[in-house]
């Protein structure tokens, strides 16, 4: 019998939701939906009304709230990769209590804590080990989560790391080449950084900052509504190369022109705050590897459909940078998913994608 998982990824300026069945054939697209969230402060209000679209949602399309899966993301996620010696599951349960109070900086008491063994039977000096992956989700953090989706009359499956979701549809439709790899999800206010060694997470990083800070940058500059500064910063996007704005304007608009050239001056900038911090983040990795450095960038995330994100950050990082198109594993009826529209805005439902595959494939 089919199986069908939704997975749920709940931003903050939109709600994802993939609709996937799992059947002898292999993946089968149902349901692919993307509903806005008005924009507003961070308070109350807001999450009743994200609870009462995700409810809309839910009958709208008849989900089965005992199959729905979602995500928890942001600076009360703490994930860690750590090395212990070679145990039986008895003695790991009781063992990767004491490696969270090294490793993870909250008290136990706080957080949720799980764990995955990746790899076993591996040989160091001090003999053989196993590499294990750690997870700590502040309390607090599940607590409003919950309430948001309750309020909604779901009871999810399972809460995951939208990050660990991230690796999940990596692994699938990249089956070989998944080392020295860097999947960057850039979202409205989250970016996170899920560096691949050998094939497994060896560093994840959640990072407050996403496409909201490039739409308030040209907000404050441009002198204009948040709106306006949102549809400036979808229309121009980057330009492929920096524009010198004392350039004499050659265009008939040439209000137009001047206003593209802004945009792409002050996105460039507050770009640099989030190149800064991925470099930061492959300098640990090479410090940590005896030198070794990132292959290639995997692009996804709302803000990674941004024109020409790939090539600002290929320039910067000096590396090679693609988005994904995690809907390759996939099938689908053609008359519902247009192959035009999967293409170009696919890497928006790739955390949702990887909630849904979540008790289908695991890490």
């Amino acid at each position: 019998m089919a199986r069908v998982n939704l997975g749920l990824d709940i931003g903050t300026a939109s709600v994802k939701a993939v609709e996937l069945i799992n059947n002898r054939n292999g993946y089968e697209l149902r349901n692919l939906i993307k509903i806005d969230l008005p924009w507003m402060q961070e308070n109350i209000e807001k999450e009743a009304i994200t609870a009462k679209l995700i409810k809309g949602l839910i009958d709208k399309y008849k989900v089965n709230t005992g199959r729905v899966i979602s995500g928890v993301k942001g600076e009360s996620v703490i994930v860690r990769r750590i090395r212990m010696p070679l145990m039986g599951q008895r003695e790991t349960n009781q063992a990767v209590r004491w490696q969270a109070e090294e490793h993870i900086p909250y008290s136990l008491d706080q957080i949720c804590l799980s764990f995955q063994v990746l790899e076993r039977n591996l040989m160091g000096e001090e003999g053989e080990y196993m590499s294990v992956i750690l997870v700590g989700v502040k309390k607090e953090a599940i607590r409003k989560h919950l309430q948001v989706l309750t309020s909604a009359g779901v009871s999810p499956k399972i809460v995951d790391v939208d990050a660990l979701a991230l690796f999940n549809v990596f692994q699938l439709s990249n089956p070989k080449d998944k080392d020295k790899v860097a999947l960057l999800e850039i979202g409205h206010n989250n970016t996170s950084i899920v560096i691949l060694d050998r094939g497994y997470p060896f560093l994840i990083r959640d990072i407050n900052w996403g496409g909201f800070h490039l739409t308030q940058a040209v907000k404050k500059e441009l002198k204009v509504s948040y709106e306006v500064a949102q549809k400036m910063k979808e229309r121009y996007g980057i330009d492929a190369e920096e524009i010198d704005l004392s350039r004499p304007v050659n265009s008939e608009n040439e209000s137009e022109e001047k206003n593209k050239r802004l945009v792409n001056a002050v996105i460039r900038k507050a770009m640099n705050t989030l190149a800064k911090e991925i470099v930061h983040s492959f300098e640990y990795y090479t410090s940590q590897k005896e030198g070794t450095a990132i292959k290639r960038v995997i692009l996804s995330g709302g803000t990674s459909c941004l024109r020409n994100i790939d090539k600002f950050l290929s320039e910067e990082l000096g590396l090679s940078v693609e988005t994904i198109n995690p809907f390759t594993i996939i099938t689908g009826k053609a008359a519902r998913f247009q192959p035009e529209y999967l293409s170009k805005r696919s890497s928006l439902f790739t955390v949702g994608l990887g909630l849904a595959l979540r008790k289908i494939k695991k890490i």
